[in-house]
C-alpha cells in the first residue's frame, strides 16, 4: 500500500498501512498524558475557534512525541546491542 505525504511516497504492507497509519490505538493512559501536555503547552480549548493554531499545535505536539519516543528507544536499543 502506498502512503503520500507532501511529495513522499512510501510503501506499507496492507496491514501496517490500515492499522498503523489509518488506525491506530491510543490507551487512556497515552490520552491523559497527551491531555496534560496539551494544557502545559497551552493548546487546549473550551470552544472551537474558527482559528485551527491551536489544533496544527495538537498535530505538531503529537508528531513531537512520536519522534522522541522513536529516537529514545532507537539509543536504548542501540545501547542495549552494544553490551
Amino acid at each position: 500500500m502506498l502512503f503520500r505525504s507532501e511529495g513522499q511516497t512510501e510503501v506499507f504492507c496492507y496491514e501496517c498501512h490500515e492499522e498503523l497509519l489509518h488506525n491506530p490505538v491510543f490507551l487512556f493512559a497515552d490520552i491523559r498524558g497527551f491531555s496534560e501536555l496539551v494544557k502545559l503547552r497551552y493548546l487546549d480549548e473550551e470552544e472551537k475557534s474558527a482559528s485551527r493554531e491551536k489544533l496544527a499545535g495538537r498535530i505538531k505536539l503529537l508528531h513531537e512525541i512520536i519522534e522522541r519516543g522513536i529516537q529514545a528507544l532507537l539509543e536504548a536499543e542501540k545501547r542495549r546491542k552494544a553490551i
